[in-house]
């Protein structure tokens, strides 16, 4: 059980620290939040912190299909099997909304 402790406090803050300070921004968010994929696969998707930042209602943070989300991949079979409901992603306009042009 500390294994698992230790181990979540450390993924945790290692998202906190490292995904504002380096990575990629895909979103404008007006934060220093940055997407950093080997986080993303490490943390079970929360690597993808801009996108958090960007969308923070929705429960997939992965939002590329390329991006490891192993968090939305359990919450999509709790949702096809009726446990989850009301489950959020982002819509087409807040997308194309928050996309950075460059």
């Amino acid at each position: 059980m500390g294994v698992r402790i230790v181990c979540l406090y450390h993924s945790m803050w290692l998202v906190n620290t490292v995904c504002h300070g380096g990575g990629h921004q895909t979103w404008v968010t007006h934060d220093l939040s940055r997407n950093i994929w080997w986080i993303g696969i490490f943390s079970f998707g929360e690597g993808w912190h801009n996108n958090h930042h960007a969308f923070q209602y929705s429960a997939k943070l992965g939002l590329k299909w390329w991006q490891i989300d192993m968090s939305w991949y359990v919450i999509r079979l709790l949702e096809n099997i009726g446990v989850a409901t009301d489950v959020k992603r982002p819509n087409p306009t807040d997308i194309q909304r928050k996309f950075v042009t460059l």
